[in-house]
């Protein structure tokens, strides 16, 4: 079993890892509207649209996630 030092010491480095992961992501979305290009391309927009999707989010995600890995 992990001692209580132990655990802190896990718990900082999770802190430090998510924040790394978190300021990548953060400055990708920066740079992207910085270069004036949409988040999502106007491609994935229309093929969401064709779709006719019912008024379920997590529906919308779904297919917005594999149109993006499409994209």
């Amino acid at each position: 079993m992990a001692t209580p030092q132990q655990k802190a010491a896990g718990r900082k480095s999770a802190k430090r890892f998510y924040a790394r992961v978190n300021k990548r992501r953060i400055a990708l979305v920066r740079e992207l509207r910085r270069a004036g290009e949409p988040l999502i391309p106007e491609a994935v927009l229309k093929k969401l649209q064709a779709l006719h999707l019912p008024p379920n989010e997590w529906v919308y995600n779904v297919c917005l996630r594999e149109l993006m890995r499409e994209a």
